[in-house]
């Protein structure tokens, strides 16, 4: 039954994020939802050039590597469709829906102020800091697609499989502080992994498994009962510049190879009593 929790959802613009915000619709009153607008053509260009050092060679260098992953960009996208479709509009219709080139400024802060939300709910934005996190009365929790505390920052699945890591793919839903996805946890979740899965595939059941336990937080939240486990290791923080097209192209190839089947295989027979 919808309950008459007022949400706020701060999120980015996909498959994935428009699926959680319709999801959280069809169980709370959401009073608006701003939308991350990071990935403007602009804003790319202007990353891209930083992370090449605005040096020519590299910058050739990236466009040769970002030729090699067109093939899974296109596969991933099919993926996510997949896993996400809808037969409707983008967004919950009749909710106020607005694009922000800067999730923590001031017209950020006075839009967000004036919805007046219960809970501020956060997924695939930048991280939102003060004075943002105080609007909501009762808190604000993020959805990371990573399994803290053991892995923080952005791409942790990418990471997992990348260091060979099944045990620590994962999802978790916490309570939102100045520290990178350091909040006390409210709810994690562990997927199935299969042979066949992809770093997209995995990513995706892990936006389903914290679409639910998201839903099941806000409802606790609200009530005064949702839990808060302290994080107390510092685990791994992963940044952007760690995610490099490299990295990716060596990661897909060794997936290509039946990296996570043999990992599959590891786990077994590390479980077979002596």
């Amino acid at each position: 039954m919808k309950t008459q929790t007022s949400v706020v959802i701060l999120t980015s613009r996909g498959p994935r994020h428009s699926y959680f915000a319709r999801e959280l619709a069809k169980q709370f009153r959401i009073a608006g939802i701003e939308i991350d607008d990071r990935y403007h053509i602009a804003g790319r260009l202007w990353t891209f050039l930083k992370l090449n050092s605005f040096n020519p060679i590299r910058m050739i260098g990236s466009f040769l590597f970002k030729r090699k992953l067109r093939i899974y960009e296109e596969r991933d996208q099919k993926i996510e469709n997949q896993f996400f479709p809808r037969s409707g509009e983008e967004w919950p219709e009749g909710i106020p829906v607005r694009k922000s080139s800067d999730p923590n400024g001031e017209e950020s802060i006075q839009w967000v102020k004036s919805l007046q939300p219960d809970v501020l709910v956060v997924f695939g934005t930048r991280m939102i800091r003060e004075p943002i996190l105080s609007l909501a009365r009762f808190g604000a929790l993020n959805l990371h697609t990573g399994l803290s505390p053991h892995y923080r920052g952005g791409q942790c699945t990418f990471w997992c499989l990348y260091e060979g890591d099944l045990e620590h793919v994962g999802v978790t839903v916490h309570h939102l502080t100045s520290r990178i996805d350091g909040g006390d946890i409210v709810y994690t979740a562990r997927p199935e992994v299969e042979p066949g899965d992809t770093v997209r595939s995995l990513e995706c059941k892990l936006v389903r498994l914290g679409t639910e336990r998201m839903i099941q937080a806000v409802r606790e939240l609200a009530q005064g009962k949702a839990p808060r486990i302290l994080q107390r290791e510092k685990g791994k923080l992963f940044l952007s510049r760690m995610f490099t097209l490299e990295k990716r192209l060596e990661l897909e190839r060794r997936l290509e190879a039946g990296w996570i089947a043999k990992l599959l295989r590891k786990r077994s027979q590390s479980e077979v009593p002596a």
